[in-house]
């Protein structure tokens, strides 16, 4: 049987340059998806080096790696490594989400102090515009074992596709709730004994390094841009951040919120 989307030698040959290119690149994405399916690719991985094969010279050396590659590649990773490095040769970027999952995930045999804490941390997220961003935090979140994220405002939910991409299989895994407004919760979490910190760029605020932080504690993020609300930094109890060495003074807020989050759960204090 032919193989989906196979060529003959005479077609194959009849197209320009340009279109065999793209002829490949239609064969190597065929591939992706068989391989990250799990499912045999021996035959459409020979049927790509017989149309490499049947290109008239030279054969640009992006074309020439491909087929090496796959010709010597010993596993699925290996060959979808190979195919990720063609794509990006034709200038095609890549989201996380078009790679397969590596299928550990599942219980860990985790510390009873560590995962108390975590259960003991909240984050408040103050309008964060980026669904990405909301996602990555979920992640880090359940990776943690945190107690919840409240949404507020503008801050994207579950419900957002691009969130559940950049989630990565987490979203429906950590307990969330929505608020109107940040003031709102920043209220209520106080109103339960959660000591509210900001994280925040700002010449009072104190290292995360060097913080004794208090549980239970909310941790609040704010806008990637605009940075918490004036009105939300006077109702929080401590103003923290991540100390810079660079020129840029702030981290992106879903990496900031994963450093912040771990040093919570798992640092101490310096000096202590």
């Amino acid at each position: 049987m032919k193989t989906r989307g196979s060529f003959s030698p005479g077609k194959f040959q009849s197209l320009p340059p340009a279109a065999q290119i793209k002829a490949l690149d239609k064969l190597a994405a065929s591939l992706e998806r068989i391989l990250s399916a799990g499912e045999p690719a021996s035959e459409l991985t020979a049927h790509l080096g017989e149309c490499v094969a049947w290109m008239a010279g030279p054969i640009p050396d992006n074309v020439l790696r491909l087929s090496q590659d796959l010709a010597t590649a010993a596993t699925p990773r290996a060959a979808l490594l190979a195919i990720a490095r063609f794509k990006s040769s034709l200038g095609q970027s890549f989201k996380d989400t078009q790679f397969p999952l590596k299928q550990t995930d599942g219980p860990r045999f985790a510390g009873l102090k560590s995962l108390e804490r975590a259960g003991h941390v909240i984050l408040i997220l103050d309008n964060l515009r980026s669904a990405f961003n909301v996602g990555s935090i979920f992640r880090s979140a359940e990776c943690l074992g945190l107690g919840a994220i409240w949404l507020c405002g503008v801050t994207a939910t579950p419900s957002d596709p691009a969130l559940v991409k950049t989630a990565r299989g987490t979203a429906a895994r950590v307990d969330w709730r929505q608020f109107e407004e940040t003031p709102e919760a920043v209220r209520e979490a106080k109103a339960k004994g959660y000591q509210v910190y900001a994280l925040e760029t700002s010449p009072q605020a104190g290292s995360v390094f060097t913080e004794d932080f208090q549980l239970p504690l909310a941790l609040v993020l704010g806008n990637e841009s605009l940075g918490i609300s004036d009105e939300v930094l006077a109702l929080c109890d401590r103003t923290i951040c991540l100390p810079v060495q660079g020129w840029k003074n702030s981290l992106n807020v879903a990496v900031a919120c994963a450093a912040c989050a771990y040093q919570i759960v798992f640092g101490t204090p310096s000096g202590q």
